[in-house]
């Protein structure tokens, strides 16, 4: 059944209203106050222009968290994908056990990232951690731990996000590659191509689509990294790990600049956006069809 205009209306009109009270309005009066000096602290408003962007980009600990959380992505993002299709194509065929793991790798998706990095914290931990213990245990307590250390705290925080996150794509990725005909498989098999054939030639195909939509959700998802940050180093030591989100958190929350902690968040947004049109040109081109 076809619905008319009418139809449509009635039936995305709530929802059109939910998404205008509860998202749009309050985004709009968001990117509003980032023309002016707004704070919920001041007495008066004035309209300022572009003077909180040009705050925000003149700020050197900005462009370091600019290039944080690039590092971030172009690394976390493609290590995600990697490990997470490697497992699921390891877990594609039927075998007793399957479902049982398939929940045990979702734990770490599933447990919040908050939980996550108190756990990660105390692993790491110069005191009291496991690896530390470990370390003693090898004759090397004298090691720092890497949250404290600038040129490894953003590898070890990258190394926990691909550890709750790869799980994940694992879990969206599975039901595709289960699903595909074991007669492509035997075909593949029997015009002798090797295993990385018929991952290039029946598995990626395949998932194709999938993956683009999965690589645009972990890009978002990265360039709006928070939470795990800021349990884990605070954005410590010195830049080393501060984000953008992070960054417009304690600009905000930290020292009640509320202007420069939209606009920044704003700026995040804008590569959100940038990041989902690139989604939208590359699902319509015929390599994705």
């Amino acid at each position: 059944m076809r619905l008319t205009r009418r139809d449509r209306l009635f039936l995305f009109a709530p929802l059109a209203l939910l998404l205008a009270g509860w998202l749009v309005l309050p985004a709009l009066l968001g990117l509003l106050a980032t023309f002016t000096t707004y704070s919920p602290f001041a007495i008066g408003v004035h309209f300022s222009g572009l003077a909180n962007y040009a705050a925000v980009i003149r700020d050197p600990l900005f462009g370091s968290a600019a290039r944080n959380v690039a590092v971030f992505t172009l690394v976390a993002v493609p290590l995600e994908l990697v490990i997470g299709f490697s497992v699921a194509y390891l877990l594609r065929r039927p075998f007793h056990g399957r479902a049982a793991l398939r929940v045990l790798l979702l734990l770490p998706w599933l447990v919040s990232p908050i939980a996550s990095g108190v756990m990660w914290h105390f692993l790491f931990g110069s005191a009291t951690g496991v690896v530390d213990f470990v370390l003693g245990w090898l004759g090397r307590p004298d090691l720092p731990s890497p949250l404290g250390d600038p040129r490894l705290a953003l590898p070890a925080v990258i190394a926990v996000e691909v550890w709750r996150v790869a799980p994940f794509v694992t879990f969206l990725l599975l039901p595709s590659l289960a699903s595909i005909p074991s007669e492509r498989w035997e075909e593949a098999t029997l015009s002798g191509a090797s295993w990385t054939g018929r991952v290039r030639h029946v598995a990626i195909p395949a998932v194709r689509p999938l993956l683009l939509t999965i690589t645009m959700l972990l890009t978002g998802l990265s360039l709006g990294t928070f939470d795990a940050v800021l349990i884990l180093t605070g954005g410590g030591p010195g830049p080393a790990t501060v984000t953008p989100a992070l960054y417009s958190y304690n600009r905000a929350f930290g020292v009640n600049d509320w202007p420069v902690g939209a606009t920044s968040g704003w700026l995040i947004a804008a590569a959100v956006l940038g990041a989902g049109l690139i989604y939208l040109r590359l699902s319509r081109t015929r390599f994705v069809e």
